[in-house]
């Protein structure tokens, strides 16, 4: 029944918002906003509204418990209803990434992380939107009852994954560049116009932030290439590939938009959004070759 796929959708739809307030919770400084207590807020049910700083916080919180309910319910019912093994890797994978995203933001208020943990926590929080994008695929493809797919070759698969993980890696470097504060450095596009003797290792740290999102660029190029020649086979991964290409370079250009606006909420908020459906749409690209 195709509400089982709207619902997974509205499920997935509300982990992005997590992701969105979980930002903009960090861009305003309001982790703290209802103190060490967790799950109260500063000792209570409901925060104290005449601080933007806990209304923040508070909704963050509900948000996340609101999606844990949608993705556990859409996971029971993925479960139990498609029996196939690629949707129970799906929702084991849903399931372990928001519980790691809960517990790495319960840690974050609760106790000081170092910057390469609280790092993490994006790319943790996209193992479970991108599983839940997956899951509504599944669900789509099961209710279409489209099952003769063609195969891909292992080379389309091998790139596609390298592809991911190279993903991940630059997702990693970019939150580890937002937590230490280096991007405020970061001027001129596509060239930085710093030198090493002006702003130290903040320069190298740009050059190697600048040198992933080019290897992505020219990684989803190649994956455009290689699925044009199957796409009479699998047209579905070939019109993936080419929107995953589109948001590369969307990525690209909010890259450029965080320079010349110095990393204004708006411009953060655009980024994050661009990278999120793009990591949603590959993971499809990923698990269905595969």
């Amino acid at each position: 029944m195709m509400r089982y796929f709207w619902l997974s959708i509205i499920a997935a739809a509300t982990l992005f918002l997590v992701n969105i307030i979980g930002f903009v919770d960090t861009m305003t400084h309001s982790a703290m906003g209802c103190g060490r207590g967790y799950p109260l807020c500063n000792g209570s049910l409901f925060p104290t509204f005449s601080d933007y700083h806990s209304v923040i916080e508070y909704t963050h919180r509900v948000v996340v418990g609101l999606a844990s309910i949608l993705l556990f319910v859409v996971s029971a019912v993925a479960w139990f209803r498609y029996r196939s093994r690629k949707i129970k890797w799906l929702v084991l994978f849903a399931i372990l990434g928001i519980l790691g995203e809960s517990t790495l933001g319960a840690l974050t208020v609760m106790i000081s992380l170092s910057s390469m943990l609280l790092a993490a926590h994006l790319g943790i929080a996209l193992i479970s939107f991108s599983a839940l994008v997956n899951i509504a695929y599944v669900i789509y493809l099961e209710e279409r009852d489209i099952h003769h797919l063609g195969k891909m070759p292992s080379s389309f698969r091998i790139l596609s994954w390298f592809t991911f993980l190279f993903l991940y890696a630059a997702i990693y470097f970019g939150g580890y560049v937002a937590k230490t504060g280096s991007g405020e450095a970061f001027r001129g596009f596509p060239i930085p116009t710093e030198n090493y003797a002006a702003v130290g290792n903040a320069f190298w740290i740009d050059v190697i932030h600048r040198l992933f999102a080019l290897g992505l660029i020219i990684l989803f190029f190649l994956l455009i290439r290689m699925a044009k020649k199957y796409r009479q086979v699998r047209p579905n991964i070939y019109r993936f590939s080419l929107i995953s290409f589109l948001f590369i370079l969307l990525q690209g250009l909010s890259g450029a938009l965080l320079i010349y606006t110095h990393l204004s909420l708006g411009a953060v908020l655009i980024h994050v959004s661009i990278l999120s459906l793009l990591v949603g749409i590959h993971s499809i690209i990923c698990f269905q070759s595969s």
